[in-house]
């Protein structure tokens, strides 16, 4: 939900991609789906989830391994099952959180369509645009994944944004 990254990108997620200096992570061309690669910024709360899930996985490649065979991912079926046990079937998928983010920041936190959709990695509608367009926003991106995860925090917690240590 903080990243609001593609299910497969999140599943796949090798812990060599994160920064945690720099507070990015950055996904590799192959496992996106314009084919080109993509960086995530991350905020204080992501970077604390982070941390935590090291120390659970930080013995394996995969931020996520699978439980029975840890040296592979784990299985789109995992996030799918999750969401069941929490009540959402049926109402919820991985997938769903980034209309969920996409349509919250734009009408909520009032940032610029442009800037979402290059967090979102979507492609440019301007087929010209395309071929000229370098831009990358990343320090608009870095704000903006900040202010999601304060947001979410606030609506989670009645009020109060929670950060870890």
């Amino acid at each position: 939900m903080l990243t609001f990254v593609r299910t497969g990108e999140l599943i796949q997620a090798r812990w060599d991609e994160f920064d945690f200096e720099n507070a990015v992570w950055e996904i590799p061309a192959e496992r996106m789906k314009m084919r080109k690669p993509h960086i995530v910024p991350l905020s204080k709360q992501v970077l604390s989830i982070l941390q935590e899930q090291h120390a659970l996985t930080g013995q394996w490649d995969w931020v996520f391994p699978n439980q029975v065979r840890p040296k592979s991912h784990m299985s789109n079926n995992t996030v799918l099952m999750a969401l069941r046990r929490m009540g959402y079937q049926g109402q919820m998928t991985g997938h769903g959180f980034r209309a969920v983010a996409r349509t919250t920041i734009r009408e909520k936190l009032r940032y610029d369509s442009e800037i979402i959709e290059k967090q979102l990695a979507h492609k440019t509608s301007n087929p010209l645009g395309e071929a000229y367009d370098r831009t990358q926003f990343l320090d608009d991106r870095k704000t903006m994944m900040q202010d999601w995860s304060d947001y979410v925090d606030a609506l989670a917690s009645g009020g109060k944004v929670i950060v870890g240590d």
